[in-house]
């Protein structure tokens, strides 16, 4: 396996953020193979002689099972969040420029304008 790079997130840098959103999917979906192939395995290879042997394979097997749903949610979030991204059309430069003000320590009108509209648009009562 090579080794992985070294990701510097940048949370103004809409590459940064789908670097990361890929590499999380990419682990998601070696989860999901890894997990399937030690339920294969276990399925397989495993010739239980008694009801301990039945138990432990099924531990086992839950506990792969598991992982796999866990990685399958991730996937599920990944999905989520480029859903979200693709919303706003990919532009983020104005909650971008909200975050800037806030970071430097400038509480502007604009910036409190800006988070009452995200509250709106994300809680439409």
């Amino acid at each position: 396996m090579a080794r992985r790079k070294k990701l510097n997130i940048d949370l103004t840098s809409i590459e940064s953020l789908q670097e990361l959103m890929q590499e999380v999917y990419y682990d998601a979906c070696g989860q999901v193979k890894e997990a399937q192939n030690t339920i294969n395995k276990l399925t397989s290879s495993a010739e239980p002689e008694d009801v301990d042997d039945h138990t432990k394979i099924a531990k086992a097997k839950t506990d792969a099972l598991k992982i796999k749903d866990s990685a399958i949610k991730i996937k599920l979030d990944v999905g989520k969040l480029q859903n979200d991204v693709l919303k706003q059309s990919g532009d983020l430069s104005d909650g971008i420029e909200g975050i800037k003000d806030v970071e430097k320590g400038q509480d502007t009108l604009a910036s409190f304008d800006l988070i009452k509209e995200m509250i709106k648009k994300n809680n439409p009562k």
